[in-house]
């Protein structure tokens, strides 16, 4: 969908070297992961198998920058596969992440002052920080 892998690249027009992908396997295919320096795995349904351990339903497994990494599908599996260049350190603390302590600070804020649009369709309940 965006990047290039196994010999395609998307039209996606992208800002950085980026990776997502998304693949149906079936139970017992192998798929060798394309290289990248940051690459994870989405199971969205079914199961996988990578380096012995078994990788769930609605799991994500982030990789090492290890070449010829394969995942095996032991049920007839779907995946997202993301990955690409590094985007450098980033904080996380409840829904809010930045690659600075103090933007957080403004969301946190911001979110409990209500300046956050409502969200669509879930305009009644509020979800205090």
């Amino acid at each position: 969908m965006i990047g290039s892998a196994y010999g395609v690249t998307s039209p996606v027009r992208s800002f950085s070297e980026t990776l997502y992908l998304e693949a149906t396997l079936k139970a017992g295919q192998t798929l060798e992961l394309p290289d990248a320096p940051e690459r994870a795995v989405y199971v969205a349904s079914g199961s996988l198998k990578a380096h012995g351990s078994e990788l769930p339903t609605h799991s994500m497994t982030v990789f090492s920058q290890e070449t010829g990494v394969c995942i095996t599908a032991t049920e007839d599996t779907r995946i997202a596969l993301i990955g690409g260049k590094p985007v450098g350190r980033r904080f996380i603390e409840w829904n809010f992440v930045s690659s600075r302590k103090e933007r957080i600070e403004q969301a946190k804020d911001d979110w409990r002052a209500g300046r956050f649009e409502k969200v669509a369709g879930d305009e009644e309940e509020f979800i205090p920080y």
